[in-house]
């Protein structure tokens, strides 16, 4: 189903086991899509750096939901306590408890992970925020956040085949945007 997400526009969501929402793999690269054109016809870079960062924010969000599942325990308790979800902190700790439990087959994956991460981070920080990014600062911590989308599209594109499966009969209850919003405030197994 395609919801109305914020200000990022119209993109199928999906819930994650958690009961959190991601945007599925297939969004994911529409997005990058979008950041791409933004960069290479030097549009628009500020908002070429918050796409990429999204973009990310998103993979790790969604990684953690397999291989950070100390990080989701934090979540979910801010979730309870009504905070907002994810913070920088959990961010990061969810990078380093996602490499340590994913075990790539060597170390090179492990730092373009990382190091994709931080890239991001200075898109949104330096490149959105406070733009004092060149167009050359720019492109380097692309190049470094591309590779992190790489890396993480085999692991996604699995993970959603298996498990977009199990949720096709669900989503068929859901027929309107409050359809939509009364199944994200139900608590998780249960339904109107």
């Amino acid at each position: 189903m395609s919801y109305e997400c914020n200000r990022y526009g119209i993109y199928t969501l999906i819930e994650y086991p958690s009961g959190c929402l991601r945007l599925t793999l297939q969004n994911l690269e529409s997005m990058e899509e979008e950041a791409d054109k933004l960069l290479e016809e030097k549009l628009d870079f500020i908002q070429a750096c918050e796409k990429y960062y999204k973009i990310s924010e998103e993979i790790v969000k969604a990684l953690s939901e397999m291989f950070a599942p100390e990080t989701m325990k934090k979540v979910t308790e801010r979730i309870k306590k009504g905070d907002t979800p994810w913070t920088t902190r959990l961010l990061n700790i969810a990078v380093d408890e996602i490499v340590v439990n994913i075990k790539w087959t060597d170390t090179e994956q492990e730092r373009i992970f990382r190091d994709g991460w931080r890239a991001a981070v200075t898109l949104h920080r330096d490149g959105f925020h406070e733009q004092e990014l060149t167009y050359s600062d720019i492109l380097n911590e692309v190049r470094k956040v591309k590779n992190l989308i790489n890396l993480a599209k085999t692991v996604l594109k699995d993970y959603e085949d298996r498990f977009l499966k199990t949720t096709a009969t669900r989503d068929a209850e859901i027929k309107s945007p409050e359809d939509f919003l009364r199944k994200i405030k139900e608590p998780r197994g249960e339904s109107a």
